[in-house]
């Protein structure tokens, strides 16, 4: 185990969390297995009845720094919050309820030592790329390269670190009405700054339940698609995003889209068997299509649709034949 303890952390895993204290104390867990030993962990509980404070009480970590909320500040917020609190020279945006690999600092410390200077460090899933590899992208083809999903086809804010001073440029966490979509924002233009370094594998997944946020907020798709498009086509020049006619935006929320609708009417339909919910998928789908940068995926969302249903009467008549 590598001890890099000294008076000042260099990395700031910074939490925001809200009536989940069971998750958050699993993810703390977790995060205290790190072989690298030089962390702070900075939670913004947005509970006003201060849930969290418990969970942090009952570990007892001094590395573990707590701040209520005075009140629910929204995710995002809240996450700025951790932020601004954090002491480190870099920092981990993490949710309370997506775990870590225990050796993603001690990769990431050596990884930045061996590549000093730039603003973000990305451990990601790259097309075609041996597990492992590393690539380095100047501010001119960061962009292009993490949006494009030929090139990157899995992505996640806790898979990352990012120089503090670099996030606090770009803003912090964008805060656009929706956390859908804001990961990718903000690792998309903390590398336009001075470029990001990335390294072919997930140090992060996402854990799947039944709470998580992208379940129980369907409403929030069509502004988060907006929001995005608009936050990266007025801060960054089309010439950093498209590339001998490809537009790396347009096709990342072009997988975004369909992806999470139809990963969203699977759970609805066969899982938790909700009819209201699929009812406000179509209608959130139906919206997302008006949007003049999305009508050209029309075609293809409906033909993908009709594939789903034609399954759909599949599995009903499976079960009814096995009856």
């Amino acid at each position: 185990m590598a001890d890099h303890t000294i008076n000042m952390p260099w990395v700031s895993f910074c939490i925001s969390t809200y009536k989940r204290p069971l998750l958050l104390k699993q993810q703390l867990e977790s995060i205290l297995r790190q072989t690298f030993l030089n962390f702070e962990i900075v939670i913004s509980d947005n509970d006003p009845d201060r849930s969290a404070e418990a969970v942090v009480n009952l570990i007892a970590d001094p590395r573990l720094k707590y701040f209520p909320n005075t009140e629910n500040l929204g995710m995002m917020k809240s996450f700025n919050k951790s932020i601004e609190r954090s002491v480190a020279e870099f920092v981990i945006t993490i949710t309370d309820d997506d775990p870590v690999v225990q050796d993603m600092l001690e990769v990431f410390f050596n990884l930045i030592n061996n590549y000093p200077g730039y603003g973000i460090y990305v451990g990601c899933s790259r097309v075609g790329k041996k597990e492992g590899e590393i690539e380095i992208f100047d501010n001119k083809n960061f962009l292009f390269q993490i949006l494009s999903p030929a090139l990157t086809d899995n992505l996640l804010w806790s898979s990352c670190i990012i120089k503090k001073n670099v996030l606090l440029d770009i803003g912090g966490i964008p805060d656009y009405g929706s956390p859908h979509l804001a990961d990718h924002a903000m690792i998309a233009l903390c590398g336009t700054i001075n470029g990001g370094v990335l390294i072919n594998k997930m140090y992060s997944e996402l854990t799947a339940h039944d709470n998580n946020f992208s379940k129980g907020n369907i409403h929030l798709y069509y502004i988060s698609c907006i929001q995005f498009y608009d936050l990266i086509t007025k801060n960054a020049k089309q010439e950093l995003y498209i590339i001998n006619g490809e537009n790396a935006l347009i096709q990342h929320l072009d997988r975004w889209f369909l992806v999470a609708m139809f990963s969203l009417k699977k759970y609805f339909t066969y899982y938790r068997k909700e009819a209201v919910t699929i009812s406000q998928i179509a209608l959130e789908s139906k919206k997302i299509l008006h949007l003049s940068f999305m009508k050209h995926l029309r075609v293809r969302f409906y033909l993908k649709l009709l594939i789903f249903n034609l399954k759909k009467i599949l599995y009903v008549f499976t079960i009814l034949v096995k009856k």
